[in-house]
């Protein structure tokens, strides 16, 4: 009878497959005999392998192993998104953290408060686009012309004295020949003067004259006087106004200068009855009636 390790080997190789009956017992007897050290023959080796590649051969292939690799497969990008979004979140964080806060604007002072208004009412005003006048007394035709001879060397203050003491030492021709040129200069005032205001709307020059007014009143520069534009209605007039127009021209006879005139035909007026002052009333009221049309044409002409 065969040992357990003989019994072992007759499975091995019947599951092996078709080997010699001769050469199982062969192996078998080997086997049961006492040896040293057990040696397995190839052939026995050869037919273990087979047995064991076509049992697994057999066996339905598992899929746990896909499935699990899938997983990690799907895994692995979205904890790669992650941490990407970690980092990102990370890298806004310190940003914002190293941000310099906005300082505060500091509020102006009432000095730079005026200074912007007067900037502002300056532009609005067109000031520095007006043309520059031409001189208009043969004085001041004189001094022009000296001056571009001499050049602006020397001061005015240094140079004045003499430049008077020229003029006054011009014969009558010369000074007729600079009155002439004087008149001229007028002339070209008023050209200059008048396509200027026509190179800008009416309503661009109404604007200008609102801002000349504050600079006046607000501000106290006089030199800003308002700009002549015939396009825009002119202001209508008081009773008052209408009585020192109808008056004034009997006063050229009187030395008196024009405020000294004023304040006596403004106690004439005081000094008059209701019934005296109507028809000047009532050339108000005609005036204020021709200003009211003007001003309505042209507001229609400006929404166009």
């Amino acid at each position: 009878m065969l040992s357990a390790i003989g019994r072992a080997t007759a499975r091995q190789v019947r599951v092996g497959g078709e080997l010699p009956i001769r050469s199982a017992s062969r192996v078998a007897v080997q086997l049961v005999a006492p040896r040293p050290m057990p040696v397995v023959p190839s052939g026995i080796r050869i037919a273990a392998v087979f047995a064991r590649g076509f049992a697994e051969r057999g066996r339905p292939k598992s899929s746990t192993n896909k499935t699990s690799t899938s997983a990690a497969a799907k895994q692995k990008p979205a904890s790669k998104t992650g941490s990407a979004k970690k980092s990102a979140d990370a890298k806004k964080a310190s940003s914002e953290k190293k941000k310099p806060a906005r300082k505060a604007k500091p509020e102006l002072t009432e000095e730079q408060k005026t200074k912007l208004e007067l900037r502002d009412l300056k532009k609005k005003s067109l000031w520095t686009e007006q043309p520059s006048p031409l001189p208009v007394t043969a004085w001041q035709v004189f001094i022009a012309q000296r001056l571009k001879e001499i050049g602006k060397k020397e001061g005015l203050q240094i140079v004045m004295p003499q430049l008077s003491s020229e003029f006054k030492a011009l014969s009558s021709a010369e000074v007729e020949k600079l009155d002439a040129t004087a008149q001229q200069n007028k002339v070209a005032n008023q050209v200059n003067f008048q396509n200027w205001v026509d190179s800008h709307t009416a309503q661009e020059i109404r604007a200008a004259n609102l801002a000349r007014v504050q600079l006046r009143r607000k501000h106290g520069l006089t030199k800003y006087r308002a700009i002549p534009d015939a396009r825009y209605p002119k202001q209508s007039m008081t009773a008052f106004v209408a009585y020192v127009k109808s008056r004034f021209p009997s006063l050229d006879n009187d030395p008196s200068d024009a405020k000294t005139k004023m304040k006596t035909l403004a106690g004439e007026w005081k000094e008059m009855s209701a019934e005296e002052r109507k028809p000047f009333k009532d050339i108000a009221a005609t005036d204020i009636a021709r200003h009211q049309k003007e001003m309505n044409a042209y507001r229609e002409r400006a929404s166009h």
